[in-house]
């Protein structure tokens, strides 16, 4: 997690360019994490408690 500082925000994506990806891959993933929508189910997550979020934290 990088916030909203703008130079954090460039470093953490010049890294993330320069991992490599695929079978040449350096960090394992987690078991876990190996399947194919994975990406996709966090994101629901993450907007579905948008609405929870907005009500019972930031009294919205």
């Amino acid at each position: 997690m990088v916030g909203f500082n703008l130079p954090r925000i460039i470093n953490a994506l010049s890294i993330l360019k320069d991992q490599k990806r695929g079978e040449e891959r350096t960090l394992k993933i987690v078991k876990d994490y190996d399947a194919p929508n994975v990406s996709e189910k966090v994101v629901r997550i993450i907007l579905s408690y948008r609405d929870y979020a907005k009500r019972l934290i930031w009294k919205e």
